[in-house]
């Protein structure tokens, strides 16, 4: 072979090796992302709700970046765990922040994390969106403006509780809450509403959610002689309330409860499920408005992708994630500020899966339909939840 002829294939090979690297990047580049935050219960005593409400976000980022993304890139949902806990949901909100510079947050879930975040979300200017923080208590802090919630505030759950005790013509009511925002804050609705309708409330029992130890408090209310007792709690503190009220007698008495225990599992809490199931109980949960077509489609995808049903709030969460989404599109840049001023101008009479959404200039919205429901045993150890009538504002 002549040295002219090796030469050439040399050069050819060089040639192809150099059009190789130079396209290697082009393959292997990855398409641009746009980070949210995302702050969910995924432990703790609401990790049952979280998890379904994660998943329900994380359908949401699928089905957009199915139809193309935001701003051309992917939206990526950066989920940390708040462990149902204020201080965890805090130390999460600014690692989300500083360590991964997101401009807007989806939650925290529960009230008291949004109160320990709230300041620090207006200094930073990176604001949230809970799907589930409900307490009335919110819309007074100065950093109010940084909170958008898709769920309504407890003045309309408060208000269907209190509403149910004064039709039903029980003269001497116990309230049993947590000693959070959560719970004080339907306390105070409850507790207004009651006054004023003269129902005497003869215990009103603050307890902590961690201590999982009730009977002193039980035996409290036991003595004061209530004709129907208002517990607000989650799924653990409320398992351990009902197995020891049941143990104390207490399955006799009436109970009203709000919608932190909707969900609540009977394979995991055997002993509460039964308690809810025998004992006169309903509940109260925030619902889709009867004329939101959205959600039936959101339920046959989210059936399709988990195999399983959504819960309480998981619609609020999916419409969290559509607004973020669609406020960014809009703006043109991912800036927190500017998020948030284009989701209050897109919540005004935003069709979401969760019903019309509505923020006043605090972020709360406006108007909400809420479910009465009991808890029933259809087989043997199968329970389900039955919404027996719906209760509109």
């Amino acid at each position: 072979m002549s040295k002219k002829i090796v030469a050439v294939r040399a050069a050819v090979i060089v040639a192809l090796v150099l059009a190789l690297v130079l396209a290697l990047p082009a393959c292997t580049e990855e398409k641009e992302e746009i980070k949210i935050g995302g702050i969910f219960c995924m432990t703790g005593a609401l990790a049952d709700m979280g998890d379904l409400i994660s998943k329900a976000a994380r359908l949401a980022v699928e089905e957009i970046n199915d139809e193309g993304g935001v701003l051309g890139a992917d939206l990526y949902l950066k989920i940390e765990d708040s462990a149902t806990s204020d201080t965890t949901a805090f130390e999460a909100y600014k690692k989300l922040v500083e360590v991964d510079g997101v401009q807007v947050i989806v939650g925290p879930m529960i009230s008291g994390a949004v109160m320990s975040s709230g300041a620090y979300a207006k200094e930073m200017k990176v604001p949230m969106v809970s799907p589930s923080a409900t307490s009335p208590l919110i819309t007074s802090q100065t950093w109010t403006e940084w909170v958008l919630r898709t769920c309504t505030d407890d003045h309309f759950q408060g208000t269907v509780l209190a509403d149910i005790i004064v039709d039903e013509g029980y003269d001497a009511a116990a309230i049993l809450v947590q000693d959070n925002p959560y719970g004080i804050g339907l306390e105070l609705v409850v507790t207004e509403i009651l006054d004023d309708e003269g129902v005497d409330i003869v215990e009103t029992i603050r307890y902590d959610e961690l201590k999982l130890d009730y009977l002193t408090e039980l035996n409290a209310i036991k003595d004061a002689g209530p004709d129907v007792i208002v517990q607000v709690g989650y799924h653990t503190d409320s398992a351990v309330v009902y197995d020891q009220a049941a143990d104390l007698g207490l399955d006799t008495i009436p109970w009203l409860v709000a919608e932190g225990v909707y969900g609540l599992q009977a394979a995991s809490y055997p002993a509460a499920a039964e308690f809810m199931a025998e004992a006169d109980l309903l509940g109260c949960t925030l619902i889709p408005e009867a004329a939101a077509a959205e959600y039936s489609s959101f339920v046959t995808a989210f059936e399709a992708r988990w195999g399983e049903p959504p819960s309480v709030y998981c619609d609020t969460v999916y419409d969290a994630v559509k607004l973020i989404a669609q406020a960014i599109e809009d703006i043109g840049v991912y800036d927190g500020s500017k998020i948030k001023d284009k989701l209050y101008r897109l919540g005004d009479d935003y069709s979401g899966t969760s019903g019309t959404i509505t923020w006043d200039e605090n972020g709360d919205r406006l108007g909400a339909t809420y479910g009465v429901w009991d808890y029933v045993e259809t087989a043997p150890g199968v329970y389900e939840y039955q919404i027996l009538y719906n209760v509109e504002f």
